[in-house]
């Protein structure tokens, strides 16, 4: 996250866009004014101020977040943008390579008006492990940030295992997960720690 770190050295601030269907997963729900991924930043980096603007949007297909972004990064000026994408385009038989033309084209715009991305991967849902669609755009998006360096929250993998530990410990498939309170908590700690390490890690040799 180069941009991101250069806004902690010289500002001591952080201003995160969130953008995509499941903003509030991402951003961990709280019923107080701020989001908890900007409570576990601002407790864990001393001297931090983090502003989170969030513009999720519900059903939104990567097309569609991919224009709304452009106009949203001129004007709030993000450090890093969170986007959630995939899921929606996924169940709406976006083809493959139009969906992966999309999104690499905007992370490319992205980096060139100095703004990092991490992006939020598909939801996992047992009865979508054999979907050649969902699992098509999965892998697409993969491949799309290994090309273009960005971070990826692991979402589907994730769950998944977290799904096949509970059957494994003798419990019911869970019914809804992956939402509630507690599922939001976690993937705002996730979250914060993986912008924690873009923040301090060392830029990879070419």
């Amino acid at each position: 996250l180069p941009n991101s770190a250069r806004a902690l050295r010289e500002r001591q601030e952080l201003k995160i866009l969130a953008i995509g269907a499941s903003s509030a997963s991402m951003l961990g729900s709280s019923l107080e004014s701020k989001p908890l991924l900007e409570k576990i930043l601002e407790r864990s980096i001393k001297g931090l101020n983090v502003e989170i603007i969030n513009r999720g949007v519900s059903g939104e297909l990567a097309a569609d977040a991919a224009e709304r972004l452009k106009i949203e990064v001129a004007l709030n000026q993000p450090d890093v943008i969170l986007w959630q994408v995939g899921t929606n385009d996924a169940f709406a038989q976006v083809p493959v390579e139009e969906f992966a033309a999309t999104v690499r084209d905007m992370l490319q715009w992205l980096k060139a008006h100095n703004v990092d991305t991490i992006l939020i991967g598909l939801h996992y849902m047992k009865q979508l492990a054999t979907n050649e669609r969902y699992q098509a755009i999965r892998q697409s998006l993969r491949r799309i940030v290994e090309s273009e360096g960005v971070l990826r929250i692991g979402r589907y993998e994730s769950s998944e295992i977290l799904a096949r530990t509970l059957r494994e410990q003798g419990h019911p498939e869970p019914s809804a997960f992956g939402t509630g309170e507690n599922a939001y908590s976690c993937m705002a700690q996730y979250l914060a720690r993986a912008i924690a390490v873009g923040l301090f890690a060392k830029a990879p040799l070419p």
